[in-house]
């Protein structure tokens, strides 16, 4: 089983938000300056600040999508308390952050649950823990994690789960 195939496919439903031609617009030129940025150059940097840039501009459907999309291509955990800050918005539409296959699957869950996250400290400031421990050990062993952590929590506490590349990563803020 490949862990890391980069844009594995995993069903999803896209939803399309009755927005005016002006908006939809702008949203699509600045979702055209990200995919350029990341598909084309493989600039994770550039796509950070296309987004940070343009924040005001998107419409908050956009905003909670293309979220999704920079902390998928950007987030660390060097800067996952700054993406947490982002993820605290107030904007309308948060549901937008999740796909509505991952956000149905996420009401599915128990409302307390075991999540593993592959680390070198305990108190490492990282927010994405993942449902699968054997993928957390995988990603341990890859990428010289010194240990795996578990933690039972409740899904009060769970900001977004993303089933991208099947790694069942739930989200803590």
């Amino acid at each position: 089983m490949n862990f890391y195939k980069n844009n594995e496919m995993v069903p999803m439903t896209r939803r399309y938000p009755d927005l005016k031609d002006k908006v939809k617009k702008r949203d699509n030129k600045i979702s055209i300056q990200l995919i350029r940025a990341w598909d084309v150059e493989r600039d994770a940097e550039k796509v950070l600040k296309i987004f940070l840039q343009n924040i005001d501009k998107l419409s908050s459907y956009r905003y909670w999508e293309l979220l999704r999309s920079v902390w998928i291509i950007c987030g660390t955990v060097e800067n996952a308390q700054f993406f947490s800050s982002l993820m605290k918005s107030n904007k309308p539409n948060r549901h937008y952050f999740s796909t509505p296959e991952e956000h149905e699957f996420l009401r599915s869950l128990p409302d307390q649950m075991d999540v593993y996250r592959a680390c070198n400290s305990p108190q490492d400031g990282g927010i994405s823990w993942t449902l699968d421990y054997d993928y957390a050990c995988k990603y341990a062993k890859d990428f010289q994690k010194n240990m795996v952590l578990n933690n039972k929590i409740n899904k009060s506490e769970v900001f977004a789960y993303i089933n991208r590349n099947n790694e069942s990563e739930i989200l803590i803020l």
